[in-house]
Protein backbone atom coordinates (compact mmCIF):
# COMPACT_ATOMS: atom_id res chain seq x y z
CA UNK A 1 0.00 0.00 0.00
CA UNK A 2 1.29 3.45 -0.86
CA UNK A 3 1.95 5.09 2.50
CA UNK A 4 2.28 8.54 0.89
CA UNK A 5 -1.28 8.34 -0.51
CA UNK A 6 -2.62 7.09 2.80
CA UNK A 7 -0.93 10.02 4.56
CA UNK A 8 -2.42 12.49 2.04
CA UNK A 9 -5.91 11.17 2.76
CA UNK A 10 -5.41 11.25 6.53
CA UNK A 11 -4.21 14.85 6.18
CA UNK A 12 -7.30 15.70 4.11
CA UNK A 13 -9.43 14.23 6.90
CA UNK A 14 -7.56 16.45 9.35
CA UNK A 15 -8.41 19.43 7.15
CA UNK A 16 -12.10 18.42 7.22
CA UNK A 17 -12.08 18.21 11.00
CA UNK A 18 -10.29 21.57 11.35
CA UNK A 19 -12.63 23.26 8.85
CA UNK A 20 -15.73 22.04 10.70
CA UNK A 21 -14.42 23.22 14.07
CA UNK A 22 -13.30 26.59 12.60
CA UNK A 23 -16.68 27.03 10.85
CA UNK A 24 -14.70 27.48 7.60
CA UNK A 25 -17.41 26.81 5.03
CA UNK A 26 -15.19 27.49 2.00
CA UNK A 27 -12.79 24.77 3.12
CA UNK A 28 -15.68 22.42 3.92
CA UNK A 29 -17.08 23.00 0.43
CA UNK A 30 -13.72 22.15 -1.19
CA UNK A 31 -13.41 18.86 0.69
CA UNK A 32 -16.63 17.36 -0.71
CA UNK A 33 -17.48 16.40 -4.29
CA UNK A 34 -20.51 18.03 -5.91
CA UNK A 35 -22.34 14.67 -5.96
CA UNK A 36 -21.83 14.05 -2.23
CA UNK A 37 -24.12 11.67 -0.34
CA UNK A 38 -23.84 12.35 3.41
CA UNK A 39 -25.59 10.03 5.86
CA UNK A 40 -25.57 11.23 9.47
CA UNK A 41 -25.58 8.87 12.46
CA UNK A 42 -29.21 9.93 12.97
CA UNK A 43 -30.12 8.50 9.57
CA UNK A 44 -30.64 11.94 8.03
CA UNK A 45 -29.41 12.00 4.40
CA UNK A 46 -28.05 15.12 2.70
CA UNK A 47 -26.65 16.04 -0.67
CA UNK A 48 -23.83 18.57 -0.75
CA UNK A 49 -26.04 21.66 -0.83
CA UNK A 50 -28.15 20.37 2.06
CA UNK A 51 -25.12 19.37 4.12
CA UNK A 52 -23.41 22.74 3.66
CA UNK A 53 -26.63 24.52 4.69
CA UNK A 54 -26.94 22.22 7.72
CA UNK A 55 -23.35 22.92 8.81
CA UNK A 56 -23.80 26.66 8.25
CA UNK A 57 -27.26 27.19 9.72
CA UNK A 58 -28.26 24.35 12.03
CA UNK A 59 -25.26 23.05 13.99
CA UNK A 60 -21.88 24.26 15.18
CA UNK A 61 -19.12 21.65 15.46
CA UNK A 62 -17.23 22.17 18.72
CA UNK A 63 -14.97 19.15 18.28
CA UNK A 64 -14.50 16.22 15.89
CA UNK A 65 -12.42 13.39 17.32
CA UNK A 66 -11.21 10.43 15.30
CA UNK A 67 -9.72 7.20 16.53
CA UNK A 68 -7.40 5.02 14.49
CA UNK A 69 -8.25 5.25 10.79
CA UNK A 70 -7.98 2.46 8.26
CA UNK A 71 -7.44 3.63 4.69
CA UNK A 72 -7.61 1.34 1.68
CA UNK A 73 -6.54 2.93 -1.60
CA UNK A 74 -7.79 1.63 -4.95
CA UNK A 75 -6.31 3.90 -7.62
CA UNK A 76 -8.03 7.30 -7.40
CA UNK A 77 -10.55 6.02 -4.83
CA UNK A 78 -9.95 5.38 -1.15
CA UNK A 79 -12.15 4.02 1.60
CA UNK A 80 -11.53 5.32 5.12
CA UNK A 81 -13.13 3.73 8.16
CA UNK A 82 -12.93 4.50 11.84
CA UNK A 83 -14.65 5.78 14.93
CA UNK A 84 -15.70 9.41 15.26
CA UNK A 85 -16.99 11.46 18.17
CA UNK A 86 -18.64 14.78 17.36
CA UNK A 87 -19.35 17.40 19.96
CA UNK A 88 -21.73 19.96 18.54
CA UNK A 89 -24.54 22.29 19.47
CA UNK A 90 -27.53 23.62 17.66
CA UNK A 91 -26.97 27.23 16.68
CA UNK A 92 -28.64 29.55 19.14
CA UNK A 93 -28.58 26.96 21.93
CA UNK A 94 -26.07 26.47 24.73
CA UNK A 95 -26.16 22.73 25.40
CA UNK A 96 -23.51 20.66 23.61
CA UNK A 97 -24.47 17.25 22.23
CA UNK A 98 -22.06 14.36 21.85
CA UNK A 99 -22.51 11.87 19.04
CA UNK A 100 -20.44 8.69 18.77
CA UNK A 101 -20.35 6.57 15.68
CA UNK A 102 -18.45 4.50 13.18
CA UNK A 103 -17.82 6.25 9.87
CA UNK A 104 -17.15 5.05 6.35
CA UNK A 105 -15.87 7.70 3.96
CA UNK A 106 -15.23 7.26 0.25
CA UNK A 107 -12.56 9.67 -0.97
CA UNK A 108 -12.03 10.45 -4.65
CA UNK A 109 -8.85 12.00 -6.06
CA UNK A 110 -9.56 14.57 -8.75
CA UNK A 111 -8.16 17.84 -10.04
CA UNK A 112 -9.00 19.46 -6.66
CA UNK A 113 -7.16 16.78 -4.68
CA UNK A 114 -8.81 14.28 -2.35
CA UNK A 115 -12.51 14.91 -1.71
CA UNK A 116 -15.24 12.95 0.06
CA UNK A 117 -17.92 11.66 -2.30
CA UNK A 118 -19.74 9.49 0.25
CA UNK A 119 -19.91 9.78 4.03
CA UNK A 120 -21.89 7.32 6.15
CA UNK A 121 -22.01 7.44 9.93
CA UNK A 122 -23.55 4.69 12.05
CA UNK A 123 -24.46 5.36 15.65
CA UNK A 124 -22.82 3.04 18.17
CA UNK A 125 -25.12 0.76 20.22
CA UNK A 126 -25.89 2.07 23.67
Amino acid sequence: MNQQLIQEIIEAEGQRRAALIADDHEAINRLFTDDLVYVHTTGMVHDKTEYLAYARNVVRYLNVERGALEVRVHGDVAVMTGYQINTLQKRGEDTPVRGEGFVTQVWLKGSDGWQITSFHGSRLPQ
